[in-house]
């Protein structure tokens, strides 16, 4: 696949191309107007038409659907350079005022390629511009005081080759650092953004199932009340009521697991704002993640901490966070296979991993991975916001969430933080 933003610069390349091709073909009919007897107008036509050409097959190429290798910028602006080399021979070379247009190329290149790209282009102008002083067709109004001669190259020539290569190496490093910072300006400006819709729609989400646990708290409370006395009276009956006792111990049952979750929508979901740290240690935040589990699925976690301690830290997000981790990777892991939680120390931060068995996820279920209540669990498994409010706490606290998987090696997830200074 190819950066997008490849396929902008040939397109401004495209349109640039046709205006120079047009700039070209006026400036050598003006020439040669101005010197009928010293130019010879067409090996310079003929460029300028490959040129021309060049570009009418870059517009074929980038109707394709198959995506444009991100070479290709470079290689038609190394060809432009080559073709002003040409015309700048036919023209009187290093005395043609128009080698300055060699240092428009070099900015292009620092603006369209990064690295390497935009330095092997600067190197191929300065050398064309230097060959120039020694294999040109000489015009005579063209050259000036010391412009060659029969004692060789002068220093003024040297000089002017110096200055020429100074110039186009600051152009080169200034352009180039001034782009990559525009770069990592919008990738920073991006990244803001889609952190601040995230944070919307978590405070949406939050303030919808708020509403939501409050609307339904009454009527599953009736409906409790209801199933507990069909019960009671099923039971009163003996043996005959004895399969609508069970129904309506079913019914109890499954209200108060939608009592569960409905407390669990109406806690500020994934939100440690406001939460005052706490010195934690990693004992308690292994009993904060194995509270609530079945015996034997705390069996099949493998536990690994670093011998310091995680300092403060908004403990009850965190355990929010991570338990929703830890859910689904023993769900994902066939029993009796573990789960493994690692914590280590990572440059300043706290990086907690926990690794799974399972089946791993596809492709195109990891892109989507985080995304609020999309799931693969079967309808009414899951709500499919555990990732979700786990990458919103670790991205409030300064970090990140990253999920590696491939089918059929199981999954990791790694949950990152800045430490916080012990007090």
């Amino acid at each position: 696949m190819t950066h997008p933003g490849f396929g902008i610069s040939l397109t401004w390349l495209l349109r640039l191309r046709w205006i120079t091709a047009v700039g070209q073909t006026a400036a050598i009919l003006a020439a040669k107007r101005l010197l009928p007897e010293e130019l010879s107008i067409g090996p310079l036509l003929g460029l300028v038409a490959f040129g021309a050409l060049s570009n009418a097959a870059l517009m074929l190429r980038l109707r394709r659907p198959e995506p444009v290798r991100p070479a290709l910028p470079g290689l038609v602006l190394g060809l432009d350079i080559l073709l002003l080399t040409g015309l700048l021979y036919g023209s009187g070379g290093a005395a043609n005022p128009f080698t300055a247009i060699y240092l428009v190329h070099i900015t292009l290149a620092a603006v369209v390629m990064r690295g390497i790209w935009a330095w092997a282009l600067g190197v191929l102008s300065i050398s064309g511009f230097g060959l120039l002083f020694f294999y040109n067709v000489h015009v005579h109004s063209l050259a000036h005081m010391n412009h060659g001669g029969d004692d060789g190259i002068s220093l003024h020539l040297v000089g002017m080759w110096v200055a020429f290569a100074i110039t186009a190496g600051l152009i080169a490093a200034f352009v180039g650092l001034v782009t990559e910072a525009l770069r990592r300006r919008d990738e920073e400006l991006a990244a803001l953004r889609d952190l601040t819709a995230r944070q919307s729609r978590l405070a949406a989400l939050t303030t919808l199932a708020a509403g939501v646990a409050h609307e339904l708290g009454s009527p599953l409370g009736t409906i409790a009340v209801a199933a507990k006395e069909l019960q009671r009276t099923a039971e009163g009956l003996g043996a005959p009521g004895a399969s609508l006792a069970q129904d309506a111990a079913l019914i109890r049952e499954e209200v108060g697991r939608c009592r569960r979750i409905l407390d669990q929508m109406a806690e500020p979901s994934g939100s440690n704002l406001g939460e005052p740290l706490q010195a934690l240690s990693w004992g308690e935040l292994e009993a904060d993640l194995s509270e609530g589990l079945a015996s034997e699925d705390r069996t099949r976690l493998a536990f690994q901490w670093p011998d310091a301690g995680c300092g403060p830290m908004p403990r009850r997000g965190l355990g929010r966070a991570l338990r929703a981790v830890v859910a689904n990777a023993l769900e994902a892991t066939p029993r009796p296979g573990s789960v493994k939680v690692v914590a280590r120390e990572d440059q300043g931060a706290w990086l907690l991993e926990v690794e799974d068995q399972g089946t791993g996820m596809a492709p195109e279920v990891l892109a989507r991975v985080g995304e609020p209540f999309f799931s693969t669990k079967p309808t009414g498994s899951g709500m499919g916001l555990g990732l979700f409010l786990a990458r919103t706490f670790a991205e409030q606290l300064g970090g990140e969430l990253r999920v590696e998987s491939q089918p059929g090696q199981g999954t990791r997830v790694q949950l990152s933080w800045p430490q916080v200074a012990r007090g």
